[in-house]
């Protein structure tokens, strides 16, 4: 009887210990991964701000669930009108790695003139609640955004900060010190009541990609 005693407390922390070495060994299990990266043709992607290496694809390196990964990329405008950045993902595989990894991106400027280089910072966060992802892959799509002429601040939205960049360069010329070359949409190289309507007419309007 005392045997069976002891052996009973012995053999539930055999078991726990062997549920907790799991249990560690799978969210801890580490992920290797890559992505492909597609762009328009108006967008070349890089490795540095020379622009002298292309970015072809991305590797995520070694993943664990609850890691943040950065890769930072630059990218230049060689087309020949200014565009606004979007970035898409597309091709997720395995079939529920959506689901636990999720995917975000940032750049320094909103707007990208022609020639410009701006740097683009990509995020990949792993939820602490991955279960069943050995690896995965998916596609970084870098697109040119269509946006709106009055979008002045370039935020995708024709807004109050929009009315007040205008008014504030109502009147003005490249000569005079509030003067904003942005404001100015017809390019008559003065700003009055027809880039003020423009702000009016699409007032409320969002961007399109």
């Amino acid at each position: 009887m005392g045997l069976r005693k002891t052996f009973i407390p012995v053999l539930v922390l055999v078991l726990l210990s062997t549920i907790y070495m799991v249990e560690f060994s799978f969210f801890r299990t580490r992920v290797l991964n890559v992505s492909a990266v597609e762009a328009d043709d108006d967008i070349g992607v890089y490795w540095d701000e020379n622009c002298s290496m292309n970015v072809y694809s991305i590797s995520w390196g070694a993943l664990s669930p609850g890691d943040v990964k950065k890769v930072g990329v630059y990218v230049r405008n060689e087309g020949n009108e200014s565009f606004s950045l979007v970035l898409t993902t597309t091709n997720w595989n395995t079939e529920n790695a959506s689901r636990y990894l999720s995917f975000s991106w940032s750049c320094e400027d909103n707007k990208i003139e022609v020639g410009r280089v701006v740097k683009v910072t990509q995020s990949l966060r792993v939820s602490h609640y991955t279960r069943g992802i050995t690896d995965f892959s998916f596609d970084i799509i870098f697109e040119t955004g269509k946006y709106l002429l009055a979008d002045v601040n370039m935020d995708g939205v024709v807004d109050i900060v929009d009315v007040v960049i205008v008014s504030a360069a109502y009147r003005s010329t490249p000569k005079d010190p509030n003067w904003n070359p942005d404001a100015d949409f017809n390019k008559d190289s003065v700003i009055d009541i027809v880039d003020v309507m423009l702000v009016v007419e699409d007032y409320g309007k969002t961007r399109e990609h």
